[in-house]
């Protein structure tokens, strides 16, 4: 879009139509990461069934929430500090800040994988792994380094390289569906499944890394990574990531911790009818995750130029019109929940349908809370972001405590809609308050 194309269409319009711009081609490869994600998914649950894929789900899961506890938020914090230093034109500060970030990175790959190690045979008990799968598992934790690519996606969300991150984001689920397709066709164990997991998730760190550093390259900004720095790092670089991680980290409440809590609780076979449903929907939250990602770098920048207000502005309209687009996909989940259930994992898995009608439901809830955590971040209030995760885990928490065990398995989406439901909440009144 044109500067005057732009002025045309009012002040908040260019803003909002880059956000959809930018999440658009993010979309563009993640609709087709989607689409791998539920071929492969419907391959491993009818050559493992719901106990198999169960325990799969779980290994991976396991992973995910070591890896996003140990991760800090870097990303974040390269767009927040960055973006004014790319406007002022400060290169010399911005290093600084890359060199910073990265460090932080390196760090919590290693405190991952020491936690991860230290825990496993604690989850191994607690979820039921096998003795012939605990040694894959014990490979799986070296992975999580690859799960904490932080600085390279802020890089390349900073220079609005969109377009390569959303086909990077392919690599995983292709991986994954060609390693799938050649598991059933022999006929493999579950074994197998999990290296070809692992090494997916290899590939994909891994790549994030090259493309980060080669657009750092590109913009003559490789930081030093040895040695001491040249001047001291800004003292608001560590609290505000502080902040983020742990607000991450609590945020897992939202999406692996759940179905890690129905595994220990009620067992693989109720965790892989969970893992259909919340990977069904998230072919629905693709298009939202993405809505957030582009809608954190405007926001900021919005909130640099133009102040509070415009911002806010900004993010209402962007989130009113995420909920529109989803609304039409929502209501075909509900009618067809049991169609897809069945058509993805099999017979096995037609008790996921009501699953899935309600975590198709709980996007509404998810596209208004990471809206506006965008926003109230862009205003650099990580402080009250972490207070409303906590205070939407804390509601998450208590209901599945108080339902898991009296109504089974459907309490997870009705728990992950209140969770998500008291967090908008927050939010609402972080951004609003003066």
């Amino acid at each position: 879009m044109t500067n005057t194309e732009t002025e045309k269409a009012g002040p908040a319009a260019g803003p909002v139509r880059r956000i959809m711009a930018n999440a658009g081609k993010l979309l563009s490869g993640k609709a087709a990461g989607g689409v791998l994600s539920l071929a492969y998914l419907a391959i491993a649950a009818r050559g493992l069934g719901p106990e198999g894929m169960g325990a799969l789900v779980l290994a991976h899961a396991y992973a995910h929430v070591i890896a996003g506890i140990a991760r800090f938020q870097s990303w974040q914090a390269v767009i927040r500090f960055g973006a004014p230093m790319i406007r002022e034109g400060d290169d010399d500060r911005l290093r600084d800040l890359l060199r910073y970030t990265i460090r932080l990175d390196l760090i919590s790959a290693v405190v991952s994988v020491a936690v991860a190690l230290a825990v496993a045979p604690f989850a191994a008990r607690a979820f039921g792994w096998s003795d012939d799968i605990r040694g894959l598992i014990t490979a799986y934790c070296f992975a999580t380094p690859f799960l904490i690519a932080a600085t390279p996606t802020g890089v390349l969300r900073l220079y609005d390289r969109f377009k390569i991150l959303g086909w990077q984001l392919t690599l995983m689920p292709l991986i994954r569906f060609i390693g799938a397709i050649i598991l059933w066709l022999t006929d493999a164990s579950l074994g197998a499944f999990l290296v070809v997991w692992i090494a997916s998730v290899f590939v994909h760190g891994a790549s994030l890394w090259v493309l980060g550093w080669r657009e750092l390259q590109r913009k003559k900004l490789t930081p030093k990574l040895t040695g001491k720095a040249d001047r001291p790092a800004d003292k608001a670089w560590l609290p505000f990531m502080v902040k983020t991680n742990l607000s991450s980290s609590i945020d897992l409440m939202h999406d692996n911790v759940p179905l890690l809590i129905v595994g220990g609780v009620l067992g693989p076979a109720a965790a892989g009818l969970f893992k259909l449903a919340f990977n069904l929907a998230n072919v629905l939250a693709q298009p939202v995750n993405m809505f957030n990602q582009a809608t954190f770098p405007e926001l900021s920048r919005i909130e640099a130029e133009k102040g509070l207000r415009e911002m806010a502005k900004t993010a209402f309209q962007s989130i009113a019109m995420a909920v529109l687009i989803a609304l039409p996909v929502i209501g075909l989940y509900f009618f067809l929940r049991r169609p897809l259930a069945v058509g993805v994992g099999g017979e096995a898995f037609a008790a996921a349908a009501p699953l899935i009608a309600l975590m198709a439901f709980a996007q509404i809830f998810k596209i208004t809370a990471l809206g506006l955590e965008s926003a109230v971040l862009a205003r650099g209030r990580a402080g009250w972001a972490l207070g409303a995760q906590a205070s939407g885990a804390a509601a998450h928490l208590a209901f599945l405590a108080f339902m898991l065990t009296a109504v089974g398995v459907i309490a997870a989406p009705l728990a992950i809609m209140t969770g998500w439901a008291v967090l908008s909440a927050v939010l609402l009144a972080a951004l609003l308050k003066a």
